[in-house]
């Protein structure tokens, strides 16, 4: 009985491991490397994870390249356009050695960024430290958006824990109308608390909601420098850095008030609806101070209903 009990315990010890060393071995095993930046793309030309493009055509290490450029125009735009920090500079990032990028076969998805870093053991680089991780397809071809997309959540994660994903999805959604503008104007912003609890309710849908935001908050901005960005300002530069620095502060009082580590939430209580007071408190007091509440009767009625609802929440 003894041994069984002492194999079973040693047992819960040793798979946890196992399951990790399985997650990272095929990005461990990436034998072709492309630095640019922060940036350092992982990819190889064969085997199942071979870097081949939506449609073949193009060699492993010219798409490295163009998504290399990609990623680079994301990061230049978060950066000296719209004023964020990278996430190295944040404090929550400040061991980080570099943004690794790893070019999988992804069944069903696009890309994805995780928010922990990770010391890869890289069969073929002898370099060593801590990295956040983007993920690619191999199915990507230049001119799609996920890479600016995932760079996006990158400089997310360095303001705050929070991934509720009417804010973490949607926020990523709508910019990516700085490098492909669109045409529409969104949807309208929510006028009432059953409009904005629908909103909490979605993800890359909520994009459309923050266009419009963003948008709105700076009458006559234009998403695109070819749309008159050099003279008229860039839509979202009032906007997205003062959201995600209140943010930054939300998010410390929030682990105060919820007996959280602050430098490390757990995931659950990073997607937790719990987070929504503080991410509308955050809103409402952007809203109130960056944006031309006054001159505009929608953003007026939203900035209303944000109260309503917030007094509403526990």
């Amino acid at each position: 009985m003894c041994r069984t009990i002492r194999f079973l315990v040693l047992l819960a010890a040793i798979l946890p491991q196992v399951a990790a060393a399985g997650w990272r071995e095929p990005r461990e095993a990436l034998d072709q490397r492309h630095t640019v930046g922060m940036f350092r793309i992982h990819y190889t030309a064969t085997g199942a994870d071979a870097f081949v493009g939506a449609a073949g055509g193009e060699g492993a290490a010219g798409l490295a390249l163009r998504l290399g450029e990609q990623l680079e125009r994301g990061h230049r735009f978060y950066a000296e356009v719209l004023g964020l920090t990278p996430p190295p500079a944040n404090p929550r990032y400040r061991s980080l050695l570099a943004v690794d990028v790893h070019v999988l076969a992804m069944e069903g998805k696009k890309g994805s960024t995780g928010d922990e870093p990770i010391v890869y053991r890289y069969r073929h680089f002898p370099d060593r430290g801590p990295a956040i991780t983007i993920s690619i397809s191999s199915r990507w071809a230049p001119g799609n958006l996920t890479p600016e997309h995932e760079v996006f959540h990158a400089y997310q994660y360095g303001y705050s824990f929070f991934k509720n994903p009417w804010f973490l999805e949607g926020m990523a959604n709508a910019l990516e109308a700085a490098f492909r503008p669109r045409r529409d104007s969104g949807e309208p912003l929510p006028q009432d608390g059953p409009a904005l609890q629908r909103l909490l309710g979605r993800s890359y849908g909520a994009g459309a909601f923050w266009y419009r935001l963003m948008g709105l908050c700076d009458p006559g901005c234009a998403w695109s420098a070819e749309d008159g960005g050099a003279s008229r300002g860039r839509c979202g530069v009032r906007f997205v850095r003062p959201f995600l620095e209140a943010l930054q502060a939300a998010d410390r009082a929030a682990a105060q008030a919820r007996g959280i580590d602050p430098a490390g939430w757990p995931e659950s209580e990073q997607r937790s609806e719990r987070n929504n007071p503080w991410l509308l408190d955050s809103l409402a007091a952007t809203v109130a101070r960056h944006c031309a509440v006054e001159a505009n009767a929608e953003l007026g009625m939203f900035l209303e209903a944000l109260k309503a609802v917030r007094r509403s929440l526990p």
